[in-house]
């Protein structure tokens, strides 16, 4: 009889510590999926915070872009339109009948090699480091991801048309018109005047008018330029969305001050 209480108090005994020893292990368990839990929360907010200062600065970056892409566009939609009005003077016998003067427009048409150049420092960083992966946003996220690819369409085909320009263009003009006379028409740099003045060569202006090779050249030249012009528009298109999108993540933030509170490190 005493062996048979000895024995159960020594089931009682062991089950009880089987008890404690689980319920030890239970709360060890709860007290690490609690840190991991907090870490993760620390984890994100992290991320978010990173987020939102890569993208704020992005968006800060487009807008700069944004300026020297219109830049471009109006240089290229210039020369289109120079190029249209040369066009409806290029046939044979043709006699100059356009207001504007055939140096001034033959200027446009010789610097017309106008590139678009972005600042791609944000941009390459988010796409380059790993950043593009861990946004929120999937809207925000697909649209920089194509960014990458279109601007370089748009500088493949600006040096596409450089090429043309440099080797097919201007040794046509070369041969066939005074380049000299045409730097008078527009100053670049104030300190740096660009007129070398007339030509001592007497050559004819508007005989190039009458030569299916200039036609045919403006063509060509239209055409890039069309095209040139249909694929910054594309872009721009594309950064005023990923600047809407960001400004309706974070709408608490003053984008016309947002420039100056990067540089003061107000965000990152």
């Amino acid at each position: 009889m005493r062996f048979l209480r000895f024995k159960k108090l020594i089931s009682l005994s062991q089950a009880k510590y089987l008890r404690y020893a689980l319920g030890e292990v239970f709360f060890v368990v709860i007290g690490i999926l609690l840190a991991l839990q907090v870490n993760n929360l620390n984890e994100e907010r992290k991320t978010r915070v990173q987020e939102k200062n890569v993208l704020l600065a992005l968006h800060n970056e487009i807008s700069n872009n944004l300026i020297s892409l219109e830049t471009s566009l109006k240089e290229k939609r210039t020369i289109l339109e120079v190029n249209k009005e040369l066009l409806k003077n290029t046939f044979p016998g043709s006699n100059w009948k356009s207001e504007s003067k055939l140096d001034s427009l033959m200027y446009y048409f010789t610097v017309s090699g106008w590139i678009y150049v972005a600042d791609n420092g944000v941009l390459n960083e988010i796409v380059n480091s790993g950043k593009l992966s861990s946004l929120e946003d999937n809207n925000i996220k697909n649209l920089i991801a194509s960014v990458p690819q279109q601007i370089a369409q748009i500088v493949e085909e600006d040096r596409l048309y450089r090429e043309d320009l440099h080797q097919y263009f201007i040794p046509y003009l070369s041969k066939n018109f005074a380049l000299k006379n045409i730097t008078k028409y527009r100053e670049l740099y104030s300190y740096n005047k660009s007129s070398l003045g007339k030509s001592n060569f007497d050559m004819n202006p508007y005989k190039i008018l009458g030569d299916i090779e200039f036609e045919n050249i403006l063509t060509i030249q239209a055409i890039w330029i069309k095209f040139s012009i249909e694929i910054c528009e594309n872009l721009k298109i594309k950064y005023l969305e990923i600047q809407s999108l960001i400004e309706h993540k974070y709408p608490e933030i003053d984008y016309s001050e947002l420039k100056d509170n990067l540089e003061k490190g107000f965000w990152g």
